[in-house]
This record gives structure tokens, C-alpha cells and sequence, in this order.
């Protein structure tokens, strides 16, 4: 059985280093998105976020686009982290991890060059990595971040059944990994979003990004 398909508890033994868990003393929940962002459905998550003055973490992928950098800005501007998910939305499992760290300093370097601090953070596509990697990556003093929560919203589920997998169980120090880039429409996460927002101010929840520090390069 690969790495990535063990249960919750058994990755966390067999992955040490890596987070799945926020501090609970912080006394909040953390949404964090994956696979973006989209010139079409980040804009739209980046207003339903302000409306609801909450915070959110944005594991990025490359892109050529012109849209791209202005993009990266707009989501910095909301008060939001970014985070490293890589130049192309593939398994890592595989990669020697001279090379990831060469494509992760490639993302790096389009971020900064938008004016824009990266989070110390990675999150594998997929979540598929080795424990050499998570530990490769803290000593450059990037954590490699997996999550508590994965509703599936890169499925075209039914909107409650999602929203149920995201709550269920629900504690202080959850991160929930959500997905902006899809090529779902409309896509699953801006209704999802609005909906756990909701949730979180009638429960008395925190909705923060992720405390970690930045990068210094």
C-alpha cells in the first residue's frame, strides 16, 4: 500500500515532520485552497473571504498567465498566505528532492518577483511525498503541510454532502484543504466556502491562516 493511502493516524506516524494540525490553542479553524489560483475562481473566493473577514492559506502552482502576478498580489492584498504547491500539479513521490527543491525555488522566484512574501510551507500535490523530503524541506525551513480535512470538493458532489465532511468533527487547530483551481463550473469551493463561513461565525469560530513564518531568501 503507497504512503499516501494509509489511514490518518498511521501517515502521521509514518510522516513525521509533517503537519496535519494547526495549534488548538490558537482557538481557530484554517481553510486553506489548493491547485491555483484561477483567473476565474480565485477572484470570486477571494470576495466571498473578505465578506466574512476571514483568512486563508493559497498553496500556489506556476502559471505563464499575464493574469498570474496580479492574481498572487490580489490574494496577498486580503491579508491571505502563500504557500508552494509547485510549477505543475503533479506527483512528487518520485522526484529526487535536488529537483523539487529546484522547481520549488522556481516558484519562489515568481512570487517574490510579484512583490509578494512566500510562507516557509509545501504542501505536495496529492499529498504525495517521502519522509526524506518533509525532512530535506525543514532544513531549509520549509514545513511541509497535509491536512485534518479533505470534503472532496474537487468532485462535483452534492453541496451538503461536502459541507458534512467538512464539519463533522470539526475542532480548534483543523486545516481543511479546499481547492480554488478546478476546472469544475460552477465550482464546488465558492458555495462550500460561503456555507463553512457561515458555520464559523454562528459557532464562534476563527477562520485564520496559518501562523508560519516566511521565507527569507
Amino acid at each position: 500500500m503507497k504512503p499516501w493511502k494509509y489511514p490518518g493516524i498511521l501517515a502521521r506516524i509514518l510522516l513525521p515532520g509533517a503537519v496535519f494540525f494547526a495549534d488548538p490553542a490558537d482557538g481557530a479553524v484554517y481553510l486553506t485552497y489548493d491547485d491555483g489560483p484561477d483567473p476565474e475562481v480565485t477572484p470570486q473566493l477571494l470576495d466571498v473571504l473578505a465578506r466574512y473577514r476571514a483568512q486563508a492559506t493559497f498553496f500556489v502552482v506556476a502559471n505563464s498567465g499575464d493574469w498570474w502576478p496580479e492574481l498572487i498580489r490580489e490574494i496577498d492584498k486580503g491579508g491571505h498566505r502563500i504557500g508552494l504547491h509547485g510549477l505543475r500539479h503533479e506527483s512528487k513521490y518520485l522526484m529526487t528532492n535536488s529537483m523539487l527543491h529546484q522547481q520549488l525555488d522556481s516558484v519562489i522566484s515568481m512570487i517574490q518577483a510579484a512583490g509578494v512574501k512566500v510562507t516557509a510551507a509545501y504542501r505536495p500535490p496529492f499529498g504525495h511525498i517521502r519522509p526524506d523530503t518533509i525532512l530535506s524541506l525543514r532544513l531549509r525551513g520549509i514545513r511541509t503541510i497535509l491536512w485534518s480535512k479533505m470534503p472532496g470538493d474537487y468532485r462535483p458532489d452534492d453541496l451538503q454532502v461536502l459541507f458534512n465532511k467538512a464539519i463533522e468533527g470539526l475542532r480548534n487547530g483543523d486545516v481543511i484543504t479546499l481547492h480554488d483551481g478546478t476546472n469544475l463550473r460552477p465550482a464546488p469551493v465558492l458555495e462550500l466556502t460561503e456555507e463553512l463561513l457561515k458555520f464559523f461565525q454562528q459557532t464562534g469560530k476563527r477562520c485564520s491562516a496559518l501562523n508560519l513564518p516566511y521565507l527569507n531568501r
